[in-house]
C-alpha cells in the first residue's frame, strides 16, 4: 500500500526520480569506473604514473560519491516509509463467539464496535 500511496505527491515524485536516477547512474558509474581503470592501466604501461594516479583517484572519487548518494537516498526513503507506517496503522476488530467462530449475532456493544471499525480511524 505504501507504493500506491506513500504520502504527499512530492514524496512519490522524489521516490520515482530517485529510482530512475539509480537505474541510469548505476551503469554509467560502472562503465566510467571501468574506463578510468583501463586508462590507468594503459598509462602505467606507458610509464606515465601521474596520469595513472589521477585516473585511480578519479575512480575512487566517482565510486565514493555514487555510494554516498545511494546510501543517503536509501536512508531518506526508509525514513519516509517508517514515518508512513507509524502514521497509517489501521486496526480491525474481529469479534468471535464463545466457541471461537465468528458469529452472526452480536451484542449491541459489538454492533457498535463493528460500525466504528468501518470508519477505520488511525491509532
Amino acid at each position: 500500500e505504501w507504493l500506491k500511496d506513500p504520502g504527499p505527491r512530492t514524496e512519490k515524485r522524489t521516490l520515482c526520480c530517485d529510482m530512475v536516477c539509480f537505474l541510469f547512474i548505476t551503469p554509467l558509474a560502472a562503465i566510467s569506473g571501468w574506463l578510468c581503470l583501463r586508462g590507468a592501466q594503459d598509462h602505467l604501461r606507458l610509464h606515465s604514473r601521474l596520469e595513472a594516479v589521477g585516473l585511480i583517484a578519479l575512480t575512487i572519487a566517482l565510486f565514493t560519491i555514487y555510494v554516498l548518494w545511494t546510501l543517503v537516498s536509501f536512508r531518506y526513503h526508509c525514513q519516509l516509509y517508517s514515518e508512513w507506517r507509524r502514521t497509517n496503522q489501521k486496526v480491525r476488530l474481529k469479534i468471535r463467539d464463545a466457541d471461537g467462530s465468528e458469529g452472526t449475532q452480536h451484542s449491541s456493544l459489538a454492533a457498535g464496535l463493528l460500525k466504528k471499525v468501518a470508519d477505520e480511524t488511525p491509532v
